[in-house]
């Protein structure tokens, strides 16, 4: 089965017309998953709710059955039980017939926003309704999980990319004046290749912090590295996301 994680972000203008986003994050037992994002007009929030599950539909494999995972229960009784506002009847028949023709037997359940995908699905909605970006996520990218172990004295750094998987056992020093959390994240970026973005998950907030301002750091030779580091990625045209 595959599945699929959706979102909308939708807003009203001073004119009065509704400018909606989509999001979703589709697994469909690719090496990575595949993250798209649209906008349009929508005359409300759950009309937009609904358009990111008709994409799903339509993004799937055909022949295949598709679990869909949303927070808006309007969107969800809709499709699973036939009830709702009546605003979104003609967009949610389209969806069934869409599932109908290209073979995709479809389920529907709840799952907060809090999950992960769906945190990624949110983030695609907001910047598909603000027009940074439509359709697949464009560039090469990698995800990172980073562990740390005994007591903070080693990392484990999972990296997968298309057509590849890495895993690293990286020694962090005690002594080193970044934090363990910290060295981790430094260790993951040096894995990247020019002109990737790694989306890491499970960095420390404290990792994050000083990712995004290295002179949050109050010692200068930390300072230093975490600038090093940054400069390294952004000649490179590395991005780092965190999720």
């Amino acid at each position: 089965m595959n599945h699929a994680y959706v979102d909308a972000s939708w807003r009203e203008d001073a004119a009065g017309h509704g400018q909606g986003g989509w999001g979703l994050v589709l697994l469909d037992g690719g090496e990575l998953p595949r993250r798209i994002g649209g906008q349009f007009e929508a005359p409300d929030n759950n009309n937009a709710e609904m358009r990111a599950v008709l994409e799903a539909v339509r993004s799937a494999p055909a022949g295949q059955p598709l679990s869909i995972y949303s927070d808006n229960w309007a969107v969800l009784n809709a499709i699973g039980k036939g009830k709702g506002p009546a605003t979104l009847w003609p967009l949610r028949d389209e969806v069934l017939e869409l599932a109908l023709n290209r073979g995709i037997a479809l389920q529907v359940s709840y799952v907060p926003r809090t999950r992960r995908h769906m945190r990624s699905a949110h983030d695609l909605a907001n910047a598909a309704r603000l027009g940074q970006h439509t359709g697949p996520l464009a560039g090469r990218h990698a995800e990172v999980s980073l562990e740390l172990r005994e007591g903070g004295q080693q990392a484990r750094i999972l990296l997968r990319r298309s057509g590849e998987r890495v895993s690293a056992e990286v020694p962090l020093d005690p002594l080193d004046p970044l934090p363990p959390s910290a060295q981790a994240l430094l260790a993951a970026a040096a894995l990247a290749r020019d002109g990737e973005t790694l989306r890491v998950r499970r960095a420390s907030k404290l990792a994050r912090a000083l990712w995004d301002n290295p002179l949050r750091s109050l010692l200068p030779a930390a300072q230093a590295r975490l600038l090093a580091a940054r400069a390294q990625a952004d000649a490179a045209g590395v991005a780092v996301e965190f999720e």
